[in-house]
């Protein structure tokens, strides 16, 4: 079982004030949401980001330029009643929920997300180990073995992560697209990010 990180609580306040001013409302409310659903759920700070733990990882928030995302680690098991997953997230497990602005944050529905989430965690339902392969795209591949802290990065990555960048240029239907992507994707591993991290 993962350490909860003691100082969670600081990190999360201080994370709040450093987000920008729409998004610092969004996170305050999705924090006290989640705080006021079940008193057994525990704040933690994992990736940098705030993290909620309740007999393992439950859900995380994170702050971007334009919106604000909520990501359960078992979203894929949740019963989305209320279609607020994005459709836009390729890994197998997590489902995430973006946010632009406070009056988006519905509390009877994250109520109703986070109930379910916490029942998955207690009842130890899991989905299969097994993961699905994929191709890694020859442009991807090229300019990786010309790259030598840019593959090494890539390698190191989880198999959720390194699906993710691969996917986010084969997806491309054109090959300027292509060459695009691929190039954020390489300044992205060169500085060991995730693609929705923060440069």
């Amino acid at each position: 079982m993962s350490t909860i990180n003691t100082k969670a609580s600081s990190l999360i306040r201080q994370y709040q004030k450093n987000a920008a001013p729409f998004a610092q409302p969004i996170l305050e409310k999705l924090r006290t949401i989640v705080r006021s659903t079940d008193t057994t759920i525990q704040e933690d700070w994992k990736w940098n980001i705030p993290n909620f733990h309740q007999n393992g990882m439950l859900c995380a928030m994170a702050s971007f330029k334009k919106h604000v995302s909520f990501t359960f680690f078992k979203g894929a098991e949740i019963n989305d009643t209320f279609k607020l997953f994005t459709g836009d997230c390729s890994a197998k497990s997590m489902r995430t929920i973006k946010f632009t602005e406070l009056s988006q944050v519905n509390v009877v529905q994250l109520k109703n997300y986070i109930n379910q989430a916490v029942l998955i965690n207690n009842t130890s339902l899991k989905l299969p180990t097994t993961r699905e392969a994929f191709d890694i795209p020859n442009l991807l591949k090229k300019a990786l073995n010309k790259n030598s802290i840019a593959k090494h990065n890539y390698e190191n990555l989880a198999y959720t992560y390194r699906k993710e960048y691969a996917l986010h240029i084969s997806t491309a239907k054109k090959e300027a697209t292509q060459l695009r992507r691929l190039n954020k994707v390489m300044l992205y591993l060169e500085n060991n990010l995730k693609m929705h991290e923060k440069l």
